[in-house]
């Protein structure tokens, strides 16, 4: 004989797993979706820009992108070198005659090597390094899905046993009961 107050917690402890999967699930997908807009992200326009848009396309590229004058791995913004200025100067010049972010940033990339991208592309082995948070997590929710799920059921089975204890000693007090009723009449 089930309580419902027993009934309850049970289900809801489902409802709750079953809620939230999907919106663990679209979290995911949305943080790929993040991901791949700012890995492709750019300016794409081809005319002049006006100061303001200069420098925020100017601040893209020189965080994007290492300086190649030799000194410690550091991005174009962060270098103090005059190699490092040369090429803010470059970028700035070009962003003003009307290249894009994404044109810029191949042809340095092109020039120097890919070893020069600040960013981690997401192709190749890189994949993977994208790919573990999302597959951990997925672990983990799979991991506490199965133990919520077996300690639910193991409460089911404890109520039962405990219920038919119960029921036995109750059935056994009764018993004696009618037994001292019988012998007293």
């Amino acid at each position: 004989m089930k309580t419902g107050r027993f009934a309850r917690i049970t289900m809801s402890n489902e409802f709750l797993i079953f809620n939230f999967l999907p919106i663990i699930v679209l979290l995911i997908v949305c943080s790929f979706i993040v991901t791949g807009c700012v890995q492709t992200g750019g300016a794409e326009v081809s005319e002049p820009m006006s100061e303001k848009e200069v420098a925020s396309d100017l601040q893209e590229l020189l965080t994007t992108v290492y300086c190649y004058c030799g000194c410690t791995r550091e991005t174009i913004e962060v270098c103090t070198c005059g190699t490092a200025m040369r090429i803010e100067n470059d970028f700035r010049d070009r962003l003003l005659a009307g290249g894009t972010v994404e044109q810029i940033r191949t042809d340095y990339l092109d020039t120097y090597g890919p070893q020069y991208y600040a960013v981690m592309p997401v192709e190749g082995i890189n994949l993977l390094a994208y790919a573990m948070p999302v597959i951990i997590l997925v672990l983990i929710g799979g991991v506490v899905f199965v133990v919520l799920r077996r300690s639910t059921r193991s409460r089911q089975g404890a109520l039962i046993t405990s219920e038919s204890q119960v029921s036995d000693d109750a059935v056994k007090q009764v018993e004696a009961e009618l037994e001292r009723y019988k012998r007293e009449n």
